[in-house]
């Protein structure tokens, strides 16, 4: 081979030698860019003020923001491959795991709230998931968002508590009651079950008002509802419906059964006694009116069964109180 050819060949390799390293300085630039871009973003995600997390199709961690890893203590290296059970209760790891399956397999963004018990102090977290597609639209896992709304979440549950319940005795006020009442007689009607419903109303409450003064007036009305609420079932929804007027709903409960719990709540509150902390002494007894009504075939509404119950009611007020009269 000549000098000619020689140089010629060393030319040729020191240009092909010059692509490859032009070709591999490319590729790096390229995936150094893509890395910084990679760093950026997940700078950008470790300022935002939600945790934000990846999991796979088996529902472990792939990536979480700083919030992430500060709230389980750990890096990103140990979070990743790690499943909530690690971290949660096993309540809370079923409940978020169960929501994880059903974005997976529906395909399709949900969201719940999550309250996780810390030492006895309740967080609420608001959580959005949505599944994760490749570039080829393949199933590779899901993004999570989650925001602490436990001061939200406080502030609507006291919200609701002042708007369902009577802030006295704590019981449900008439507009709960009315409610609950209305889909109780719809499911007795559909189902042709017994419903019944007595109305309380407490004697001469006026005199106990005029004597001894509104403050303890409050405590023989918090003392009636305390005396019916250790009377009855779970099942059955007791409210304060008026000024000293309750009304409890009884479900799947006959006339007859109706009747017996109404004695037993009149000679409970007539026996009970009533100390009053404001006046520092024993009051006169207590004693309740009580009216009584079961659902019929005829109502047309659960208004039409209350208003019987209220003229049974009426009917134990006029014959000398202290009683119980059935509609």
């Amino acid at each position: 081979m000549s000098i000619d050819n020689i140089g010629l060949l060393v030319m040729v390799l020191l240009g092909f030698i010059a692509l490859l390293i032009l070709v591999n300085l490319t590729v790096f630039r390229k995936a150094q860019t893509k890395k910084q871009q990679l760093n950026s973003y997940e700078q950008i995600l470790d300022q935002v003020g939600a945790y934000i997390y990846v999991k796979d199709v088996n529902c472990r961690y792939v990536y979480g923001n700083q919030l992430i890893l500060d709230y389980f203590g750990i890096s990103q290296e140990q979070l990743k491959g790690t499943i909530d059970s690690h971290y949660f209760s096993p309540h809370v790891a079923d409940i978020l795991l169960r929501n994880d399956r059903k974005v997976l397999s529906l395909q399709q963004k949900m969201a719940d709230d999550i309250m996780i018990d810390n030492d006895g102090f309740n967080t609420v977290f608001h959580e959005i998931k949505q599944p994760l597609f490749d570039r080829n639209g393949q199933l590779i896992g899901l993004i999570g968002i989650s925001t602490d709304i436990t001061e939200e979440f406080t502030l609507r549950t006291e919200l609701q508590q002042l708007a369902n319940n009577d802030p006295l005795t704590d019981l449900y006020n008439r507009r709960s009651f009315n409610a609950f009442s209305e889909h109780e007689f719809s499911r007795a009607m559909r189902y042709f079950n017994s419903l019944s419903l007595m109305i309380i109303d407490i004697d001469l409450f006026k005199n106990v008002n005029d004597t001894y003064g509104h403050l303890v007036g409050d405590e023989v009305i918090k003392r009636v509802a305390a005396v019916c609420d250790e009377h009855i079932r779970e099942a059955d929804i007791l409210a304060r419906i008026g000024g000293e007027e309750f009304a409890i709903l009884l479900p799947d409960t006959d006339i007859d059964s109706a009747f017996k719990l109404a004695e037993r709540l009149r000679v409970a509150q007539q026996t009970s006694k009533h100390a009053s902390a404001t006046i520092n002494e024993a009051l006169p007894g207590i004693t309740i009116s009580i009216g009584v009504a079961s659902i019929q075939v005829k109502d047309r509404s659960f208004a039409d069964m209350f208003a019987r119950a209220d003229k049974a009611l009426y009917s134990s007020k006029h014959i000398g109180r202290n009683s119980v009269n059935v509609a």
